[in-house]
């Protein structure tokens, strides 16, 4: 009777282990925190009737951006424009006007992507005529 004794404490002993196996690595490791982003996007700035202007080295506009409304996303630093107006500068050359539907400035403002009904204009002199381009999408480098 007593080797049964000494079996069945045996087995009861291996069984706790092996619960403990389990449920031990479990219970000392704290849950990993989910880094995907669940939310929607939230803006943390809004303008409407949106201007700005950059300038030359010389003092002179290098181009001036329209908007009726620019949303700024802190996130990836972009912002959303609607109906966005472009109007480059350049020193000896006639003015290209640039306007769109909608568009989104990012690359830390250096960059802009105008999209549906863009339409670029550029006037005419002495050098070249005028010319006009319709298309769908458009990507500028802003200087």
């Amino acid at each position: 009777m007593n080797w049964s004794l000494n079996k069945l404490m045996i087995a009861v002993i291996l069984l706790a282990l092996l619960i403990l196996t389990v449920w031990l690595p479990n219970a000392l490791v704290t849950p990993v925190i989910s880094l995907k982003h669940t939310q929607q996007r939230e803006p943390d700035y809004i303008i409407r009737n949106f201007t700005v202007t950059a300038m030359s080295k010389l003092g002179r506009p290098k181009y001036v951006l329209t908007a009726r409304t620019l949303v700024h996303y802190p996130d990836d630093k972009s912002a959303t424009l609607t109906q966005p107006r472009l109007v480059q500068y350049t020193p000896g050359a006639p003015a290209v006007y640039t306007s769109a539907d909608h568009g989104r400035v990012y690359n830390n403002g250096k960059e802009l992507l105008m999209a549906g009904n863009v339409k670029v204009v550029r006037g005419h002199d002495k050098s070249a005529p005028a010319g006009e381009i319709r298309t769908h999408q458009l990507r500028i480098v802003l200087d």
